[in-house]
C-alpha cells in the first residue's frame, strides 16, 4: 500500500471515529457516564473562579465536584477555557438526580439513569447543556490525537506495511468503549492521549537517535500526563526505564544517564508543583487518599478478592455504558472475544514458526522492544490493581492509557494468521479479509451500540394513538391528575429472582403538580402467597426516566417497566400485581402471573387420581381428635400430568358423603389456581375446616375432591383404578369429643 493511499484510508478512519464519538455524545443523555457531572463541575468551578478547587471543606470547595477536585487539573483548565464564554450561572440548579438509580448494577433494567433529562437539557442547547456538549466534542477531538499516535507507532514498527498501522487504528476507533468514553466529559481522554503520545515518542527514540529536542518534547508530554491524571507518574517511571533499556541496548551509559536526568528534571520542573501541592493539602503527592476517603474509606481487600472482582474489567474494556449499568447483548462481547482469540492464535503461530525454523526459540531483534512495550500495560494494570485493594476501580477504561501497545500487539497477532492477514501466499485474499473483514466486525459492534443499545436504554415513553387488545382497560384515577389508562402483565410465568415485565399506559389529564416534590412517585407491588409482598418497585415514571411532571397533557404514554421477584418468594403461587402512587389511597390491581420453582420435585406414588391428569400425592388431616368449634387443617400435595386448563375448586367435607356436609372448607387451591397448573408440576396445598360449635360428639369421615365451580360437576376420583363413591377421596376419620 502506498503512503498516499494509507493517508487516505487514515483520513477515512479518523472521520468515521469522529462521527461515532460525536454520535455517542448525542445519543447518551447528559451526565450518564461515570462521574461525568463531577468532571463538568470541576471545570465549571475553575471557569467561574480561575482557581483550583479542593476536596477539603472550606474555601473553593464545591460538593458537585466531589473527588474530581483532587484530580490533576490540566484537563479541567482546558475545559474551563472552552466554556468560560458561556453563561452557566444556573447550572447547579438544573441537575435533577434520580434517587432510585442503580449505579454500577447492570442487572437492573429500571432506573439506570442517574439524572432526569429536563427541558433545560433539550435542543437548542444553552447554558450548561451547551457547555457540556461542547466539552463532549472536545473529548472526541482529543481521541483523534490518540488514534494518530497509534498510527504513528504502527508506522515506526512496520515502516513497509502501513496497512498494519491502519488496522491498529481501526481496532481502537471501532472499539465501542473507546467511542463511548470519548463522547463524555472525563479527564481520562487526556491521560489516554498524553500516554499514547509518550509511547510514540519513546518508539521514535528507539528507532532513531536521541536528541535534546526529542527529550524536551517527551518531557513536556509526560509532564502533561502527570497534570492530567495520577497514571502520569507511572508513565514517568516507565519512560525512565525505557531510556535505561535504550542505553543498555546501545551500550552508552553516559547518554542514558544524561537522558534520564534531563527527562526527570523537565517532568518535575513542569509538574512537580502539583505533587507538592497535594502533599501540602492532603498528605499524599497523588491525592489518592482523598479518593479512598470519599469512597467510604480503605476497604482492605485481599489479593484474591481483587482478582475475583477483576472479571468486571474484561467486559467493560469493550462495551459497558452509562454508570457502569448498561450492557450490550452477549453476541457483541463474543465478537471481541473472537477477535482477541484470533490475535492470540496468531501469536502462538508465530512462536511455533520460530521454533520450527531453528529447532529452538530464536529471539528476533524486535522481541526486546515488544517485551518493553508490554511492560507498560502491565504497569498500568498493577497500578489499578493496587488501587482496587483499597477502593472499587474495576473498570476497563482505566487500561486505555496502554492502548498503543495493546493495539499493536493485537495487529501483530492478526498479521501472523495465514490467508487472513497480509502474508503470502494468500496475498490476494489477505488484504480484503484482514484489512476489511476484521475492522468490519469491530465497526458492527460500535454501530450497534450507538444506534441501538444506548438509545434503547434511555428511550422516553412513546405516545400511542391506540391501545392494544392485550391491555386491560382501567381508566383509574390515581390522583395528581394521573390516570392509569390500561395495563398488561407481559410475563405470564416466572421463577424467583426473575424480572416481571409490565406495560402501563398513562395519561395526564392536566399538568401534574410536583406533589410530593420534586415529582410524584409510583409503586408497583407483587403480592404472593398469604398476601405477602414478593417484589416491589418504587420509582419515577418511565422506569425512572420521565417523571409525571414532565408529561404532555392529553396523550397516552406507554411504559415498559420491570419488577424483580424476590429470590426467596414462596412457590408455586399466583402473584398479583398492584399499581398506585406513593402515599396515595388508590391502588389498582392490573393482573397476575404464575411463579414456580426452577425445578419441580420428583413425583411419588399417588394416593388417588382425579380426572384425567391430576393426582393426589399426599394428604394429611390434623388434628385427628378435636372439639366443637375447633379448626381442622388439611395439607395435601397435587401432581399434574395433564393441565386442567381452567379453574377448579377443592371441596373438603366432614360427615357422610351421601348427606349434606356437617362442616366444609371449599376453596380454590391456595394461592395457585388450577388454570396455572402444567404437566410435571408438584404443588403443595392447604385447606381449613371450622367445626360447628354445636357439632355432636362422635366419629366422622373426612373426604375431599375437585369440582368445576361453573357447573358444579365433580372430577372422577379413582384409587388404584377403582372409582370412588360420590367422586370423593376418603382422607380419614375425625374423633369429636365433648
Amino acid at each position: 500500500m502506498t503512503i498516499r493511499r494509507a493517508r487516505l484510508f487514515l483520513s477515512c478512519l479518523l472521520a468515521a471515529y469522529l462521527a461515532l464519538a460525536l454520535a455517542y455524545g448525542l445519543v447518551n443523555p447528559l451526565f450518564e457516564a461515570p462521574d461525568e457531572h463531577h468532571h463538568y463541575f470541576t471545570a465549571q468551578v475553575i471557569a467561574d473562579t480561575w482557581r483550583l478547587p479542593t476536596v477539603l471543606p472550606g474555601d473553593n470547595y464545591n460538593t458537585l465536584t466531589r473527588q474530581e477536585a483532587a484530580q490533576p487539573p490540566l484537563y479541567y483548565i482546558l475545559c474551563a477555557w472552552l466554556i468560560a464564554p458561556i453563561d452557566t450561572t444556573a447550572a447547579a440548579t438544573q441537575l435533577w438526580f434520580n434517587p432510585f438509580v442503580r449505579l454500577g448494577d447492570a442487572s437492573s433494567p429500571a432506573n439506570i439513569n442517574a439524572f432526569i433529562q429536563t427541558p433545560a437539557f433539550a435542543w437548542p442547547w444553552s447554558g450548561m447543556a451547551l457547555a457540556a456538549h461542547l466539552l463532549r466534542a472536545f473529548s472526541a477531538l482529543v481521541g483523534v490525537g490518540t488514534l494518530l499516535c497509534i498510527y504513528g507507532s504502527g508506522r515506526l514498527l512496520w515502516p513497509a506495511q502501513p496497512e498494519r498501522a491502519l488496522l491498529a487504528v481501526a481496532a481502537v476507533a471501532f472499539l465501542p468503549q473507546f467511542g463511548f468514553h470519548h463522547g463524555t466529559i472525563t479527564n481520562d481522554v487526556l491521560i489516554i492521549f498524553t500516554a499514547s503520545a509518550a509511547i510514540y515518542q519513546l518508539l521514535r527514540l528507539w528507532f532513531d537517535k536521541i536528541t535534546m529536542a526529542r527529550l524536551f518534547w517527551l518531557g513536556v508530554t509526560i509532564a502533561a500526563a502527570m497534570l492530567s491524571k495520577s497514571a502520569g507518574i507511572l508513565l514517568l517511571l516507565y519512560a525512565l526505564g525505557f531510556l535505561l533499556a535504550l542505553a543498555w541496548r546501545d551500550r552508552n551509559p553516559r547518554l542514558g544517564l544524561i537522558s534520564i536526568a534531563t527527562l526527570l528534571s523537565l517532568a518535575l520542573l513542569l509538574a512537580g508543583w502539583l505533587l507538592w501541592r497535594n502533599w501540602q493539602l492532603y498528605g499524599d503527592p497523588t491525592a489518592a487518599n482523598q479518593f479512598i476517603r470519599l469512597a467510604g474509606g480503605d476497604r482492605g481487600y485481599t489479593v484474591s478478592q481483587v482478582l475475583r472482582e477483576s472479571g468486571k474489567i474484561w467486559d467493560s474494556l469493550f462495551a459497558v455504558f452509562g454508570w457502569f449499568n448498561v450492557r450490550a447483548p452477549g453476541w457483541l462481547y463474543s465478537v471481541w472475544d473472537i477477535l482477541l482469540a484470533l490475535a492470540a492464535a496468531g501469536g502462538l503461530l508465530a512462536l511455533w514458526r520460530w521454533r520450527a525454523g531453528g529447532g529452538k526459540l530464536r529471539l528476533r531483534p524486535r522481541l526486546p522492544l515488544w517485551m518493553i512495550l508490554l511492560a507498560w500495560p502491565l504497569l498500568v494494570y498493577l497500578g489499578m490493581f493496587q488501587f482496587m485493594l483499597k477502593t472499587p476501580a474495576a473498570q476497563g477504561r482505566l487500561l486505555f492509557p496502554a492502548l498503543v501497545p495493546l493495539a499493536l500487539l493485537l495487529v501483530a497477532g492478526w498479521s501472523q494468521l495465514p490467508a487472513f492477514l497480509h502474508r503470502r501466499p494468500a496475498a490476494a485474499v489477505a488484504p480484503a479479509v484482514g484489512g476489511a473483514l476484521l475492522p468490519a466486525f469491530a465497526a458492527l459492534t460500535t454501530l450497534y451500540s450507538v444506534t441501538v443499545v444506548i438509545p434503547r436504554a434511555y428511550a422516553p415513553m412513546p405516545a400511542v394513538a391506540e391501545l392494544p387488545a392485550s391491555a386491560a382497560r382501567l381508566e383509574a384515577d390515581l390522583g395528581n391528575n394521573i390516570t392509569l389508562v390500561a395495563a398488561s402483565v407481559d410475563t405470564a410465568a416466572a421463577h424467583p429472582g426473575d424480572w416481571v415485565w409490565l406495560t402501563l399506559y398513562w395519561r395526564a389529564a392536566a399538568p401534574v403538580p410536583a406533589s410530593p416534590p420534586p415529582a410524584p412517585e409510583y409503586v408497583i407491588n407483587l403480592i404472593g402467597r398469604d398476601f405477602k409482598p414478593v417484589g416491589k418497585l418504587q420509582s419515577y415514571h418511565g422506569a425512572g426516566r420521565q417523571p409525571a411532571t414532565l408529561w404532555p397533557v392529553g396523550p397516552v404514554l406507554q411504559e415498559r417497566v420491570p419488577v424483580r421477584l424476590d429470590d426467596h418468594a414462596a412457590v408455586p403461587a399466583q402473584v398479583s400485581v398492584y399499581v398506585g402512587l406513593v402515599d396515595a389511597p388508590v391502588t389498582v390491581a392490573i393482573g397476575a402471573l404464575k411463579v414456580t420453582p426452577p425445578q419441580w420435585p420428583s413425583f411419588t406414588a399417588p394416593l388417588a387420581q382425579l380426572g384425567d391428569g391430576i393426582y393426589l400425592a399426599q394428604a394429611q388431616v390434623t388434628p385427628t381428635v378435636a372439639s366443637p368449634g375447633d379448626a381442622l387443617t388439611v395439607i395435601v400435595t397435587w401432581q399434574v400430568t395433564a393441565p386442567p386448563g381452567h379453574d377448579l375448586t377443592t371441596f373438603v367435607h366432614l360427615g357422610d358423603p351421601a348427606q349434606p356436609p356437617l362442616a366444609q372448607g371449599d376453596a380454590p387451591p391456595q394461592d395457585y389456581p388450577t388454570r396455572f397448573w402444567e404437566a410435571g408440576e408438584r404443588i403443595p396445598d392447604q385447606y381449613t375446616i371450622h367445626l360447628p360449635s354445636d357439632l355432636p360428639p362422635g366419629r366422622y369421615p373426612v373426604q375431599m375432591g375437585l369440582y368445576d365451580p361453573v357447573t358444579g360437576i365433580r372430577l372422577p376420583v379413582a384409587v388404584d383404578g377403582a372409582p370412588q363413591p360420590h367422586n370423593a377421596f376418603p382422607l380419614g376419620w375425625l374423633e369429636v369429643t365433648p
